[in-house]
């Protein structure tokens, strides 16, 4: 192992990730609904919709919702 992979190892054991919102705002969900989230935040929201489903469906009942008034 390369110095850098264990240093950020070391980083993440010392100064874990901050416990996210447990669910996630509707705003962010229609934002995501009309791909109007940068990258990296579709990649965080959709993790979360796959760990969460109350948060996964509010996005089906919104991206639904959103779709059908189109």
């Amino acid at each position: 192992m390369n110095a850098p992979v264990i240093t950020k190892i070391m980083f993440t054991v010392t100064f874990p990730a901050d416990i996210g919102p447990i669910h996630v705002h509707p705003l962010k969900l229609h934002s995501l609904a009309k791909h109007q989230l940068p990258d990296v935040e579709v990649i965080d929201t959709i993790e979360h919709l796959f760990g969460c489903q109350h948060c996964f469906e509010q996005y089906r009942f919104i991206r639904t919702t959103y779709h059908a008034s189109q």
